[in-house]
């Protein structure tokens, strides 16, 4: 299948000629079972993405490395994860099971999902390095988390949180307005992607 076009190319330190063989052994390294993911994804190195049911991943999304995602749930288009983040579940191992020890309690994937499962990232987050996301809540658009923050709560659109436990300190912008022009561009940008995949595909030999 041929490569989708990136809109971010240009950012890359590998040289011209192995930036596509590379990330397509990155992700074929990190990505494990229940995931599916959108065009342009990038995985950084010894990163593992896997769910225990179901992870759906947009269109140009970058992990960074040595990051972890193991849970079920939705990542949007655009979103910016930095190293050593880890996204996992709250409730993967069972710890009411009497007389059982907790490495052999009932896992995740043993038995049906339930919300506390799921995380929802949208659009144009950005995870900074070394934050924890607990399963069971969500990120809104836009939102920035900071550096080695501990996620346990929602955090709405456009918020920018901080700490442990994470707690918004403001804004990305000051303008309400501005929040929307900002969601019409990532509107515009992904339709303009998938048009460039798609004109990628008709000229590709034996479209």
């Amino acid at each position: 299948m041929q490569e989708s076009p990136s809109l971010y190319d240009t950012r890359t330190q590998i040289a011209p000629m192995l930036v596509r063989p590379v990330r397509a052994i990155s992700r074929k390294l990190g990505v494990r079972r229940n995931v599916v993911y959108g065009m342009d994804f990038r995985v950084g190195r010894f990163s593992v993405i896997s769910a225990p049911h179901r992870l759906e991943i947009g269109d140009s999304v970058s992990i960074g490395p040595w990051s972890i995602v193991e849970v079920d749930g939705t990542i949007g288009d655009f979103c910016l994860i930095g190293q050593s983040v880890q996204i996992i579940g709250r409730d993967d191992h069972a710890i009411d099971e009497v007389g059982v020890p907790v490495g052999l309690s009932t896992w995740v994937a043993e038995r049906e999902e339930t919300a506390r499962d799921r995380v929802t990232i949208g659009r144009d987050v950005w995870i900074g390095g070394a934050t924890v996301v607990l399963s069971g809540i969500s990120i809104g658009e836009g939102a920035i988390i900071g550096a080695g923050s501990v996620v346990t709560r929602d955090v709405p659109p456009y918020g920018v949180a901080v700490g442990s436990p994470a707690r918004v300190v403001r804004q990305r912008f000051g303008d309400p307005d501005a929040e929307v022009r900002h969601s019409r561009e990532l509107d515009r940008l992904a339709q303009e992607l998938r048009s460039r995949a798609s004109g990628a595909k008709k000229r590709s030999p034996g479209a």
